[in-house]
């Protein structure tokens, strides 16, 4: 692991109990749950960052988002939380990205690993995105001022203060080119600032942003009741 490294590699991951899981005894699915709070302990301790959120979205429970400069140990995770289920936990949605400097903003220094460890917020949205082929035959500086406009109208937004954004990218290794990554202390205010957004000119070369996953910190006791 280089702690100076300027990347990092990410994975968003949300999963959901099959039907037979609902239909099993409190005892079973305590025991399982045990399980996965010890996976999540043996990691945290292995990976520059393991958070994990309940999801708000009605195809999914759980959502991981880990960080680590290897790629190894992220599906060494998934693995391990997958094998201790007994069958009842299905990943149906997986993001993997790199997060690096953008080439719109300056900086780009930070200590990663300490930048990431910080205790998370209340709220989780992850999403890929993918723009047209055109913006990317812009020349390099109409693209720059662009996203200085998209930045601009965020970062002015009074109801932006405390909203932690990453963007991270897959071009190469995802069927999309970016995955999108916020974490969020109120999600009223975040679907103002969102909707702001909306009249940036950059919104003229977006052509996926879905699906949204959405989380919020929770306890994994919520799965027995």
């Amino acid at each position: 692991m280089n702690k100076l490294s300027n990347y990092v590699y990410m994975t968003v991951s949300m999963f959901k109990f099959s039907k037979e899981w609902w239909k099993s005894g409190r005892e079973e699915r305590k025991q399982i749950l045990s399980r996965l709070n010890e996976v999540e302990k043996e990691f945290s301790n292995k990976l520059v960052s393991l958070k994990r959120f309940i999801s708000l979205r009605y195809d999914g429970d759980i959502i991981y988002w880990t960080c680590d400069y290897n790629t190894t140990p992220l599906n060494d995770f998934r693995y391990s939380l997958l094998s201790v289920s007994n069958s009842y936990l299905e990943e149906k949605v997986s993001f993997f990205s790199v997060f690096k400097p953008s080439p719109y903003t300056m900086g780009g220094n930070k200590d990663l690993s300490s930048f990431l460890k910080i205790p998370p917020l209340k709220y989780f949205v992850a999403y890929p995105m993918k723009k047209s082929p055109e913006w990317y035959l812009l020349p390099f500086e109409e693209r720059r001022d662009i996203m200085a406009e998209h930045i601009n109208i965020a970062k002015n937004h009074p109801d932006n203060e405390g909203i932690r954004s990453y963007t991270t990218y897959s071009f190469g290794i995802g069927d999309y080119e970016f995955v999108v990554i916020y974490e969020i202390p109120d999600l009223y205010k975040w679907t103002n600032v969102v909707e702001k957004l909306r009249e940036a000119k950059a919104r003229k070369w977006i052509t996926l942003e879905e699906p949204i996953l959405v989380g919020e910190l929770g306890d994994l006791d919520i799965f027995v009741k």
